[in-house]
Order: C-alpha cells, then structure tokens, then sequence
C-alpha cells in the first residue's frame, strides 16, 4: 500500500462583473425587495457565484474564531468593525456592509447577508454555508465579499431604473 500525499493549491476568489454572475431572477428579486435588503439579495448572489467558481477545499473548518483570526490579517478589512452576537457569533461590518458569521453547536460555519431579526435569515437559501472550507479559505471568501459591496451597490443602483422589457434585447 503506497500513500500519496496531494498539496491542493490555496482557493482563490476572483473578482466579477456583476452583471456576469447575477441571473435576470435574482436581479428582479433583489429590485422587488425591501431597499435596505436589495443589495443583501444582489450580495448573496454574488457570493454563490464565487463559491461556485471555486474548487472546494474540503477541509474542516477550525470554528468562526479560528475564521475571525485570519480575517484580522487582511489589510482591506482594517477599518472593519467586528462585534459578538450572543449565541449567533459575529456581526462583522465595514462602512454599510454588514455580515453575520455564526457557528452552530455542532461545529457548522454559516454566513449570513440579513440580520438575525429578519425572518428571511432562518431559511437555508439566506446563508452560504462555509462548514467545507478551511478558516483561511472563508475569512478569504468573506474578503472578496467586503470588496465586492461597492461594486454591487453601484450596480444595484444602475438597475433600479431598469425596465424589464431591457432583459430581452
């Protein structure tokens, strides 16, 4: 029996266009929602079209701490405020975007776009779910998530006055 060790190069997430990644109905959810949860909505697309583009590293994942730990080393996310949630983890925020990064009982990373008040946040296509990606991995993805939101939020706002008709030109 011969054992072979493998080095998986480190996940990396690239920055996109929006208007590539965010389907037409995600768009019209987004531009049909509340306004303080349009870019919540545009942002969690977002950040399933950068997961989906990276190869998981399936490796476990050290905890939301181990995740906060390495998400302080990021140069771009020093301004960003990070404060506990009893119970629910961590509200991390940077100028108007905000994140929820909680950890379950048994071990699960989940992040979340929408405050822990709102009822959207309780079903599982609000979250994206980090339980697969190392801590290093997910405080990356959460990096190019904060440098994403001023992209997204001037997209939103070229959209707002977007007629439908548009989308089939």
């Amino acid at each position: 029996m011969c054992l072979q060790m493998i080095q998986k190069p480190p996940v990396v997430f690239t920055q996109y266009d929006p208007a590539k990644v965010i389907s037409q109905p995600e768009l019209f959810q987004a531009l049909a929602s509340r306004r303080c949860d349009a870019v919540s909505w545009l942002w969690l697309s977002y950040g399933r079209a950068l997961l989906a583009d990276a190869e998981p590293c399936m490796e476990a994942n050290e905890g939301a701490e181990a995740t906060m730990c390495f998400l302080s080393s990021y140069e771009n996310l020093s301004d960003m405020k990070v404060t506990p949630v009893p119970g629910e983890g961590y509200k991390l925020m940077l100028d108007k975007a905000t994140l929820f990064l909680s950890e379950t009982v048994e071990g699960d990373i989940f992040l979340y776009f929408f405050s822990p008040e709102k009822p959207c946040n309780r079903r599982d296509e609000c979250r994206i779910d980090l339980t697969a990606y190392g801590s290093d991995a997910a405080a990356c993805f959460i990096a190019a998530l904060f440098g994403s939101y001023n992209t997204l939020q001037t997209y939103l706002e070229t959209k707002r006055n977007w007629a439908p008709e548009e989308a089939d030109r």
